[in-house]
């Protein structure tokens, strides 16, 4: 490729934000104790920095969620299912308790939540992901994101991984470890003991199952979208939303995630189209830089081929 075409494909790329495919954190996924392995226990400060609690103003806490950006929280869509008025919500990054006077804490509104285009509004749905984009842009100082998989990533059966429980009854929040299961074995043990399932695929290929036969350790309600991770490559990766299940930590029924891997396409699409000015306000990426990239292509691919 000659130099100067080069100089003008980079300079195209830049038009877009997202182009790059750069759109998500390049640091990310820092936990205090990596590595450690815990099962329903206090959570300690600065462990999972990237957690946060989905608010109501009539409910208060309603679900889990991860930040993944300074200004976006990847959680579940069926925690909308009452109401998708920006009004109601708020998000409280930071803390380890449900308590709103909890130092160390701020609560943040929701400028926007986008469902995935799939989601049915049914129970047990694919398609269970949805973003929640804060009105402003945290500061680095606020939190760490949580790192998100390669779309082909392997989740190799009985990999140890770390859930997050915050029922509303509970005054803290909890952390929880589980394998990771096979989806045929948990196809099975789902429908052990009921008939009325009979002929029902439960276990969609969009999500995956984490937890163990005989129960006792699960994620909860209360816990609807908050992230599954695993340490891959020495990294905390988050590979599930919590999104379904019978019961709380009931033999042969584990807990349901949406399988992030699958939607990984889908949120960089999503970061790619949105970015924030220096004054930490958002924008859409408008269409007429998408336009002009197209031609401006169109125009240099003859010369670069």
């Amino acid at each position: 490729m000659k130099t100067w075409t080069r100089c003008i494909l980079l300079l195209l790329l830049q038009l877009v934000p997202g182009a790059y495919g750069d759109v998500l954190p390049s640091v990310c996924c820092h936990s205090r104790d990596t590595g450690k392995i815990v099962g329903g226990q206090n959570a300690l400060e600065g462990q999972w920095p990237w957690q946060v609690s989905l608010w109501t103003t009539s409910e208060g806490h309603i679900c889990g969620g991860s930040l993944i950006h300074s200004g976006w929280v990847l959680t579940a869509a069926h925690c909308f299912l009452g109401s998708l008025n920006l009004r109601f919500y708020h998000v409280k990054v930071g803390g380890l308790t449900l308590s709103l006077l909890e130092p160390h804490s701020t609560f943040v509104a929701v400028r926007s939540i986008l469902v995935y285009p799939g989601y049915i509004w049914e129970e047990r749905s694919s398609g269970d992901i949805a973003w929640v984009q804060l009105d402003s842009p945290l500061k680095p100082s606020q939190f760490t994101p949580v790192c998100l998989p390669e779309a082909q990533v392997f989740l190799t059966p009985r990999t140890l991984c770390w859930g997050s429980t915050q029922e509303r009854l509970l005054v803290s929040i909890l952390e929880v470890a589980v394998p990771l299961l096979d989806s045929e074995e948990c196809e099975l043990m789902y429908h052990l003991g009921e008939p009325s399932l009979t002929g029902q695929q439960l276990i969609q290929s969009d999500m995956l199952c984490a937890g163990f036969v005989e129960g006792q350790k699960d994620s909860c309600q209360g816990n609807s979208g908050g992230p599954l991770v695993c340490a891959i490559n020495s990294s905390w990766v988050q590979v599930g939303v919590t999104s379904w299940g019978f019961g709380c930590a009931w033999p042969f029924w584990p807990g349901v995630y949406t399988r992030v891997p699958t939607y990984m396409n889908w949120i960089q699409r999503t970061l790619a189209g949105y970015h924030s000015d220096d004054s930490g306000s958002y924008s859409r990426v408008p269409e007429s830089h998408e336009i002009l990239l197209l031609v401006l292509l169109i125009l240099v691919l003859p010369g670069i081929l």
